[in-house]
């Protein structure tokens, strides 16, 4: 058994802890606890895999020990309850993770767990479950940040229709509708504030920073540009190749592409040594033992990575390299 294996274990044994421990602590009913844990197995079993994805279980927990905090918060001190931010939690979960299936199960977990802290109460049941789907729904695939709020702005406005069927179409307090309709903007403004805090603490990226490192004026692509234009050719059409394959198989092409501009970066060390930025009738590998010349063209992998690690990328990116 591998260290990565057993430590990636250990996470998932901490999160599934960690989510009964919560409950427990906020007194939230038994039988709630034992739904989470119902989740957490259900998990395990029909994703073997996902300790080795980005949305490892201990994630997961932290995001939701997070939001359930909040709004137990809430809760005790008396507050409305329509003030919790209920699509919080499975906004940042598709960001981060792109995972519809993981934010639904986010969703449907946090949304029991919510109203038995609010009283059982139903109307935050279907409220949360009804602003956690639209999140799953709206935001895959989202590259920018003011889709983010453009997707709160809806999810708040069908927060506040869900109301109005609630009450049976009638109007009983105008400013709840104002403050579920604020609620779901509000959050999606909060998602968008806070969302390079988890990308640093869950090492991942979203294609909101990928786009960002996508820009020309970066100083790595701007030092390719002027010191290695082979190579920054070179990697501009491996991009491109790469998002089309990706887009046909159904992987995600953002970070294909943005991997490929990236992934040779180490030759910027030593740009003259590789074939593509060479004149075309002499080498300097031509007065150079083949074993002098197979460390040069190697150690750019090394050096790539020390290159990105030091200019703080994410490990999705140096995986690349």
């Amino acid at each position: 058994m591998t260290k990565q294996l057993v430590i990636n274990k250990i996470k998932f044994t901490l999160g599934a802890a960690a989510l009964f421990l919560i409950s427990f602590i906020l007194q939230i009913n038994f039988a709630v606890s034992l739904f989470l844990i119902a989740l957490v197995v259900y998990l395990k079993f029909s994703y073997p895999d996902l300790n080795q994805k980005s949305y490892n279980l201990l994630n997961l927990t932290f995001l939701f020990v997070i939001i359930l905090t909040l709004s137990f918060i809430i809760v005790k001190h008396g507050w409305p309850v329509l003030l919790i931010p209920f699509c919080m939690m499975p906004m940042l979960a598709i960001v981060l993770f792109e995972e519809r299936l993981i934010s639904l199960l986010i969703t449907l977990g946090s949304a029991v767990t919510f109203a038995a802290i609010a009283g059982t109460n139903s109307y935050i049941l279907m409220l949360f479950l009804i602003s956690g789907t639209l999140s799953a729904i709206l935001l895959p695939g989202a590259r920018r940040r003011s889709r983010i709020i453009q997707a709160g702005s809806i999810i708040g406005i069908f927060q506040a229709i869900t109301l109005f069927f609630l009450e049976h179409f009638k109007i009983n307090n105008l400013n709840a509708y104002l403050i579920l309709f604020l609620n779901g903007i509000t959050s999606s403004i909060i998602v968008v504030g806070i969302l390079p805090v988890f990308e640093y603490l869950f090492n991942t990226v979203t294609n909101i920073s990928l786009l960002e490192l996508a820009d020309f004026d970066n100083p790595i692509l701007q030092r390719m540009m002027m010191e290695a234009p082979g190579t920054y050719h070179h990697s501009l059409v491996v991009g491109n190749l790469s998002e089309a394959a990706c887009q046909a198989v159904g992987a995600h092409a953002l970070l294909a592409r943005i991997g490929a501009y990236y992934h040779d970066i180490g030759k910027l060390s030593k740009p003259e040594y590789f074939s593509e930025n060479q004149e075309i009738h002499s080498s300097k590998h031509d007065t150079l033992s083949p074993t002098i010349s197979k460390m040069i063209i190697m150690n750019h992998v090394k050096e790539g990575v020390e290159l990105a690690k030091k200019q703080k990328l994410k490990t999705p990116l140096v995986d690349f390299i």
